[in-house]
């Protein structure tokens, strides 16, 4: 669970004890998502993603850099976190890890209306699946 303090906690859902609470963000919570069964990964109106281990003394085990905005929505393709934010930008982590590099590219106003708000990647065909805060969706390839 993630909370407006920035506090992550992990509940056991089959018992509901609570199995541990780390404080990682300075900012809201925005989303959380499982990577395996011992990770996962963070976004938070601080502007940072991080990549969390519960099997480790240290939790907080990656610092995601790049986007410059909070980071709306993310999902995984392989091994890379594609992410959006609602600056309208679509950035690529190319790696779960320490040794990820960033690339984003601006969506242009005149091929995508609104603010990005969700997002989905179509794996079988490598596409994004883009929502916007006026109703419309739109495929990208």
């Amino acid at each position: 669970m993630g909370f407006s303090s920035g506090v992550v906690s992990m509940l056991d859902v089959r018992t509901g004890i609570m199995l541990g609470t780390w404080k990682g963000h300075e900012g809201e919570i925005i989303q959380i998502k499982a990577v395996d069964n011992g990770r996962f990964i963070t976004s938070s109106f601080d502007q940072q993603m991080i990549l969390w281990n519960t099997d480790s003394d240290q939790r907080a085990q990656w610092h995601f850099k790049g986007h410059t905005e909070p980071v709306h929505s993310f999902n995984f393709y392989r091994d890379e976190i594609v992410s959006i934010t609602t600056g309208n930008r679509v950035g690529v982590h190319t790696a779960i890890g320490s040794h990820a590099s960033f690339s984003s590219t601006k969506l242009r106003s005149d091929t995508f209306k609104g603010v990005l708000t969700s997002m989905a990647v179509l794996p079988l065909n490598r596409l994004l699946l883009l929502g916007a805060d006026n109703g419309s969706i739109k495929l990208l390839c």
